[in-house]
């Protein structure tokens, strides 16, 4: 059954789908012959593994660079505001949980086109902690719990980079929670020569070339008025958007929602840069390092991107 937790009115309900983007114009030619990035204006993104033992994570100075565990899983929340006034990435919180007890946080200029998001792993190869002889890698998880708010006329929004309180002078929209509707998977970034396996070696060399995570940043779903939550498992609205508010004359929660979109009680996004569903949102990913020193991450402004 489809389910979706409501904060407030009105609610999403989500469906994430993942993997690899659509590029116009893009010159794979070129692309595989090169570093794997495009050409064009970028936002840099260095998230560098650290062992927990021995370095101090300092929150000033970060630059662009943030700092997780070498070994175990991170989180790292990217925050677009709409309204905002920054023209560069901002590193809020360069230090990870196992460093402060918070996710890293990540401001980025809102763009009307959206981004290419690519990613390369840098830094020495070695093989993995958790089981000798691995590889070490980085995997991005991304996970579908986004803070997402409107302007209602406050003249501090701009200055936002956390959804307030529902009660006050914001309209929240809702959150997303891993009990909705999602397809979901993992981009993982891998340092190891399948070469020197055979040789008993184990051990990776040279820089990966970058790989394509845009399909990480794009959305599919529903956004919803939380009129729509009439009924639950005890027969009254329970918080959730699912098959117990559909009527009898509907087989489907799918053709239930679509025709909410015909009524104008819900809107449809497909394929949707995940910031343009709302004017702030927040997206949490979580990246599992096992041993990983470097992971470069480049944002491409749409506009000024080219593949040629």
């Amino acid at each position: 059954m489809k389910r979706l937790i409501k904060l407030s009115s009105p609610i999403l309900v989500a469906m994430l789908f993942l993997g690899g983007s659509a590029l116009a114009g893009k010159r794979l030619d070129v692309m595989v012959m090169s570093n794997g990035y495009p050409s064009g204006p970028h936002y840099n993104l260095n998230i560098h593994g650290k062992d927990t033992a021995t370095f101090s994570c300092n929150l000033s100075n970060a630059g662009s660079s943030v700092f997780i565990s070498e070994y175990g899983t991170s989180t790292i929340e990217y925050v677009s505001n709409k309204r905002a006034f920054i023209t560069e990435l901002t590193v809020l919180d360069a230090c990870a949980e196992a460093f402060d007890d918070d996710p890293v946080r990540v401001q980025l200029p809102y763009e009307t086109e959206g981004y290419y998001v690519f990613a390369r792993l840098r830094g020495k190869p070695q093989n993995s902690h958790q089981t000798p002889g691995d590889p070490s890698h980085v995997i991005l998880i991304p996970n579908p719990v986004l803070k997402v708010c409107n302007e209602q006329g406050d003249p501090d929004f701009p200055y936002y980079t956390e959804c307030p309180d529902p009660d006050g002078s914001l309209l929240t929209l809702g959150l997303v929670t891993t009990e909705g509707v999602y397809k979901t998977e993992s981009t993982g970034f891998y340092r190891f020569d399948a070469s020197n396996e055979s040789k008993g070696k184990g051990k990776g060399k040279g820089n990966g070339k970058a790989t394509d995570i845009t399909g990480l940043f794009q959305w599919t779903g529903y956004v919803c008025n939380a009129s729509l939550d009439t009924s639950g498992p005890e027969g009254v609205p329970d918080g959730v958007i699912d098959g117990y508010d559909v009527p009898d004359t509907y087989d489907t929660l799918d053709a239930w929602l679509a025709d909410q979109v015909a009524l104008e009680s819900c809107t449809f996004y497909p394929n949707t840069y995940i910031w343009d569903i709302a004017d702030l949102v927040v997206q949490s990913q979580e990246v599992d390092n096992d041993g990983a020193k470097l992971l470069k991450i480049r944002w491409y402004p749409v506009k000024t991107t080219d593949f040629n």
